[in-house]
């Protein structure tokens, strides 16, 4: 049997007619760029996340908005994890400013609280935002970076990337952060292509769209110089047929994750705090031999992850010697994610549990 990581093909195949028709909407009515799709999906956004919404050309550009938006620049430094992908950083990076590596605790890859207080005691009023990392879906502890941050009167970032439609303390994701978002092929809410979003105050929200657009908010008067990074009316129209189908779509991971729970025999299936709602963007396991894992589930077949393989202050493009992030490094050796995606049947899934208890 043959099982990918993941199947984008078959969901598609099942959603056809509504993706069909959404391109076929936006070619009836010639519109490409903004108009009525995009803000019919930005209204939608809004009403999900019960927060002001807007969207841009994808999560990176979300990460970047908002960082410029709060006046992130050269000198500052930024509290980030080292284990997340590139873009949380290179957009510091991008607005003159510097990443402060942050270590992640060992139950749901998300910020270590007690390394957040290490870093904040040593780089104190420096540091000029932190950024935390839905990492896999699991929310991070926000309270606890919340509280931290406001000791510094700094403003917190939520890369909700892989967590679109989860919940932290029941509160949706996007309603209670400065939250960017990522609607990338890959993701829980998906386009055909790059798409993004950012959710916060209104205020916030406004000066962001202005961003999006070449600092304007009219035609030709432009209050500030801004980018093109708008997002793309199919991508709207497409997102705005499929968002009514996130909740089963989290609900079908979140059983798939269930039952993977249940019946691997392994020590390492992924935890899940109390107070958080996961989305399982990917369904993570560690193994001391990932690399050897991971041949031989691909040799029967089945198609894993590797996300990601190093942490950030690994990369040869930071290279930073000093940063101390050790759980980082010991998660980015042995991590390996399982087929988990609306659409993976349930003899697929009966085959990789049962290959990967005979294999580990």
């Amino acid at each position: 049997m043959k099982v990918g990581y993941a199947n984008l093909k078959r969901l598609v195949d099942t959603y056809k007619k509504d993706i069909d028709s959404a391109i076929a909407e936006c070619l009836k009515n010639s519109w490409y760029i903004k108009g009525p799709a995009v803000n019919t999906f930005e209204n939608k956004l809004s009403k999900y996340c019960k927060n002001s919404a807007t969207t841009c050309s994808s999560g990176t550009s979300a990460l970047l908005l908002a960082y410029e938006h709060l006046g992130i620049g050269p000198g500052d430094k930024v509290i980030v994890p080292s284990f997340t992908f590139i873009s949380t950083a290179e957009m510091i990076n991008k607005v003159g400013a510097t990443p402060i590596w942050v270590d992640i605790n060992m139950e749901n890859y998300t910020v270590d609280i007690e390394d957040l207080q290490k870093k904040m005691d040593i780089h104190g009023y420096d540091v000029k935002a932190i950024v935390g990392v839905d990492c896999f879906g699991h929310t991070c502890d926000w309270d606890s970076i919340k509280e931290i941050a406001d000791l510094y009167c700094i403003p917190v970032i939520q890369d909700a990337a892989q967590s679109f439609g989860g919940k932290y303390k029941d509160k949706i994701n996007g309603s209670y952060n400065l939250s960017c978002l990522s609607f990338y092929p890959a993701k829980n809410l998906f386009c055909l292509g790059d798409g993004g979003g950012v959710t916060g105050p209104k205020e916030d929200i406004d000066s962001i769209r202005m961003r999006s657009d070449h600092g304007r908010d009219t035609k030709w008067e432009h209050q500030f110089l801004g980018w093109n990074e708008r997002m793309d009316s199919i991508q709207a129209n497409i997102l705005n047929k499929l968002i009514p189908y996130i909740d089963k779509w989290n609900s079908d991971r979140l059983r798939i994750a269930n039952i993977y729970n249940d019946n691997l025999n392994i020590n390492s299936t992924p935890k899940t705090s109390e107070w958080c709602t996961h989305t399982f963007n990917q369904y993570t396991i560690m193994a001391t031999h990932r690399d050897e894992l991971f041949d031989k589930l691909a040799n029967k077949g089945i198609g894993c992850g590797k996300a990601w393989p190093y942490g950030l202050h690994q990369q040869e493009c930071y290279a930073n010697d000093d940063a101390v992030c050790p759980n980082t490094e010991i998660v980015a050796k042995e991590i390996i994610s399982l087929p988990c995606y609306p659409g993976l049947t349930e003899s697929e899934q009966d085959y990789v549990i049962q290959q990967v208890n005979k294999l580990t």
